[in-house]
């Protein structure tokens, strides 16, 4: 009974991760062309795509962790999901190196 409700704990936690990245992602969404208004910029089509990106990425990562790990026991689906949660994280760090903030404004 403990194992399970630590099982459940953990998939709450992982869960909540996920959710995590895409209140930040919302928040860049929102914030950043009323921030770049206050400078007298506009965010243009790729600082778009890249905005939406970031809100997109954590829920198709969830999605395909939750459909690898559908027919698995507790273990190994809660390994999955953390893979998916670490892949999510690793994409969103390495687009914010690669992509340069000027790209994003006319």
């Amino acid at each position: 009974m403990a194992s399970k409700i630590a099982g459940w704990a953990t998939f709450v936690l992982i869960a909540v991760l996920y959710g995590y990245m895409v209140v930040a992602a919302v928040g860049n969404l929102v914030m950043l062309p009323e921030m770049a208004a206050t400078l007298g910029l506009q965010v243009n089509a790729v600082g778009w795509f890249w905005l939406w990106l970031g809100v997109v990425l954590p829920l198709i990562g969830f999605a395909v962790a939750l459909l690898i790990s559908r027919r698995r026991k507790g273990g190994s689906k809660l390994l999955i999901l953390a893979t998916g949660l670490a892949v999510v994280a690793a994409l969103q760090l390495e687009i914010g190196l690669l992509v340069p903030p000027v790209s994003f404004f006319v």
